[in-house]
């Protein structure tokens, strides 16, 4: 769908916004530059995809209006974050369990970030840093790190390979 400027720049402060709120204050701008293409809903006509070029980048989920990151939104959250991106870091003998479509557990953990709060967008990585996965968080980084067991990220998107 094709769209006036004034509307696509509408349209794209208002994903930006979103994205202020959900990771930090100046990240939006970052995260979506100008070149960022955002895509209506053709049921509801609610900005809905933010693409960058070809890429989907993320999705806006209702009924809560946040992101949802893509593989690909994610490596660009992490590029604009750096270390700062809400990421949980899992050992490398759970990355199998991973491609075959398991959440991560409490027991695979070897780092996350301070202040992940359940329901926030996380980073999975794989211990050389490698981005393994994007989905929700299911408890806080406290909790993470003090459970034995049980699921700590609903995982959205994982990497196949």
């Amino acid at each position: 769908m094709d769209t006036s400027e004034p509307l696509r720049k509408l349209l794209l402060k208002a994903v930006r916004d979103i994205a202020d709120y959900q990771f930090g204050r100046d990240v939006g701008e970052k995260l979506f530059p100008e070149s960022c293409r955002v895509q209506l809903s053709k049921r509801t006509g609610k900005p809905r995809y933010v693409y960058l070029g070809g890429d989907l980048l993320a999705t806006i989920r209702y009924p809560d209006n946040l992101l949802a990151l893509t593989l690909k939104g994610a490596e660009r959250l992490r590029e604009v974050l750096g270390e700062k991106a809400g990421r949980v870091i899992i050992r490398e003998e759970a990355v199998e369990k991973l491609r075959k479509g398991m959440s991560p557990a409490a027991s695979d953990l070897v780092f996350c970030s301070d202040g992940i709060r359940p329901g926030d967008e996380v980073v999975v990585e794989a211990e050389n840093g490698r981005i393994l996965a994007v989905g929700r968080a299911v408890v806080s980084a406290q909790t993470m790190r003090e459970a034995g067991s049980g699921v700590i990220v609903k995982v959205r998107k994982a990497c196949k390979t």
